[in-house]
C-alpha cells in the first residue's frame, strides 16, 4: 500500500528518475511549463509543442535560430529512454520508509540558497534524519561546507576535527560530503558536540547517490549517527549507484548551501577544489588551510591560496572573523574518548609520525621519495617503514609502500 504524496512530489519525483541532475534543459523547461506539463511532454513520444525548441533556447541564452535549437529534441530522445525504468512511487515509498521524505522546492522548509544555482538547481532533494522538525528551522547563514582529500594525513584530520568541533560549538552546521578523510573527521567532530536542543542540525552530508545506500560502505556506521541527530541529503532517487560526474554535480549543492566553504587539506587535484570552484562561482567565501610545503597532501590548498581564491585561516576564529560573526569566546570542546578519533599516529615516534603523514593509501611511494618528502635519511626512513608494517599502518608490494586504511587489515598480516 502507497503513502499519500502530493502532485507535485509525484510529478518531481518522476522527473528526478528521468532526469539526471544539473540539467539545464530541465529547469529551462520548468521555466515555460510546470512539473506535470513537463511530465506529459516527456511521455508524448511523438509530440513537441511548436515553438517551444525556440522558447527553450532563448531561456538557456542561446539564442532564438540555429542547430543549437536542437537542444530540445536532445533532450527528450535522452529523457524518454528512461520511461521504462522510471517508478517515482516506489523512490517515494522507499524512501518514506527510512525516516525521510522528499523536499520540492515549494516546501517551507526547501534551502533557498540553492536556487542561486539557476538552471544548474536542483529538482528536488531526497532526506533522510530522525529529527525532521528541524528541517523548517534549519538556517542557511548557520550552514559551514568543510571538505578536504579521502587519503588525509594525521595533520588534516587533526585540523579538521578541532576546527569543526569548535564551529559547531558556535551553533554552525557542519556540511561536507561523508567520504573518508576530511568529511568523515568534519561529520565526527560535528557529532561530538551535539546539541539536542539546539534548533539546527549539528552536520548535514550531501550524498552523490541515492540517500537509501550508505556510501562510502566503510562509513556506515558515520552516515547512521548523521541521521539520527543530523542530515542526510541526497538530489537523486533511492537506488541511484554514486558516480564520478555524480559526485562531481553534487560538489556544487555543499557549496550552494552553505555560507562559507573550508578547504582543510587537499592534494592538488582533489574534487575539494571542484567544491571551492562552485563556492567561487557562487560568490560565496571560500577559505584554506595552510599545510606543509614537503606534503602533498597540502598541494590544493596550497594552489587555492597562492591563487588568491580562498583566504587563508588557521583557527575557528578566523572563519568566523572572514563571515563577519563576532568574535566571542569558543567554548571548550569536551573531550572524547571515541575510538574512531583516536588519531593514526597516536604512540607512533616522531619519525615514525612524519613518515605516515606524507604517504597516501592508494599509489604508494618509493622509500627514495618517503624519505624526500619527510625530510628522514633513508636508512631511518627504511627503519621506520618496517616498524610501521609491524603495526599494519603501512604495507608493501615490494618496491612501493602504502598506507593501510583504519579497519582493514594489511596483506602481510592476513597472511600471518
Amino acid at each position: 500500500m502507497h503513502c499519500s504524496y502530493t502532485p507535485e512530489q509525484l510529478c518531481l519525483a518522476e522527473l528526478n528518475t528521468l532526469i539526471e541532475p544539473n540539467d539545464y534543459a530541465c529547469n529551462g523547461l520548468l521555466q515555460l511549463m510546470s512539473p506535470a506539463e513537463l511530465v506529459r511532454l516527456i511521455r508524448r513520444e511523438d509530440h513537441v509543442p511548436g515553438g517551444l525548441a525556440t522558447a527553450l533556447a532563448e531561456v538557456l541564452g542561446q539564442g532564438a535560430s540555429g542547430s543549437r535549437t536542437m537542444s530540445l529534441p536532445v533532450a527528450l530522445t535522452r529523457w524518454r529512454k528512461r520511461l521504462g525504468f522510471s517508478n517515482p512511487l516506489d523512490a517515494l515509498d522507499r524512501i518514506s520508509a527510512l525516516n525521510g521524505g522528499l523536499l520540492t522546492p515549494t516546501d517551507a522548509a526547501w534551502p533557498d540558497q540553492l536556487d542561486e544555482l539557476g538552471l544548474g538547481k536542483p529538482l528536488c532533494l531526497w532526506w533522510r534524519t530522525r529529527r525532521p522538525q528541524l528541517l523548517a528551522v534549519q538556517e542557511a547563514q548557520r550552514c559551514i561546507s568543510i571538505v578536504g582529500s579521502r587519503d588525509s594525513s594525521d595533520y588534516g584530520h587533526q585540523i579538521t576535527s578541532e576546527l569543526a568541533r569548535k564551529l559547531a560549538l558556535r551553533g554552525f552546521t557542519i556540511v561536507s560530503g561523508g567520504a573518508y578523510g576530511i568529511d568523515a573527521s568534519a561529520h565526527r567532530a560535528a557529532l561530538s558536540v551535539t546539541d539536542l536542543e539546539a534548533p539546527s542540525y549539528p552536520t548535514i552530508t550531501i550524498l552523490a547517490g541515492g540517500a537509501d545506500r550508505p556510501y562510502p560502505a566503510g562509513n556506515e556506521t558515520l552516515l547512521g549517527q548523521i541521521i539520527d541527530t543530523g542530515l542526510l541529503l541526497s538530489e537523486v532517487p533511492p537506488g541511484t549507484a554514486p558516480t564520478r560526474f555524480r559526485f562531481l554535480n553534487r560538489n556544487r549543492l555543499i557549496a550552494a548551501i552553505s555560507r562559507l566553504t573550508l578547504v582543510t587539506e587537499a592534494r592538488h587535484r582533489s574534487g575539494a577544489l571542484n567544491t571551492a570552484s562552485h563556492a567561487v562561482d557562487l560568490g560565496r567565501d571560500v577559505a584554506a588551510v595552510p599545510g606543509s610545503v614537503y606534503s602533498p597532501n597540502s598541494a590544493g590548498t596550497h594552489r587555492l591560496l597562492a591563487a588568491g581564491t580562498a583566504a587563508l585561516v588557521t583557527s575557528a576564529a578566523d572563519v568566523l572573523e572572514l563571515i563577519g560573526v563576532p568574535a566571542e569566546p569558543i567554548p571548550p570542546a569536551p573531550e572524547t574518548v571515541d575510538a574512531q578519533d583516536a588519531r593514526p599516529t597516536d604512540g607512533l615516534s616522531r619519525p615514525q609520525s612524519m613518515i605516515y603523514d606524507v604517504m597516501n593509501f592508494v599509489q604508494g611511494n618509493v622509500p627514495d621519495e618517503i624519505s624526500a618528502l619527510s625530510g628522514i635519511p633513508i636508512l631511518d626512513t627504511l627503519r621506520a617503514l618496517s616498524a610501521l608494517e609491524r603495526l599494519g599502518k603501512v604495507e608493501s608490494n615490494g618496491a612501493r609502500w602504502r598506507l593501510v586504511r583504519r579497519g582493514s587489515v594489511s596483506a602481510k598480516n592476513a597472511v600471518n
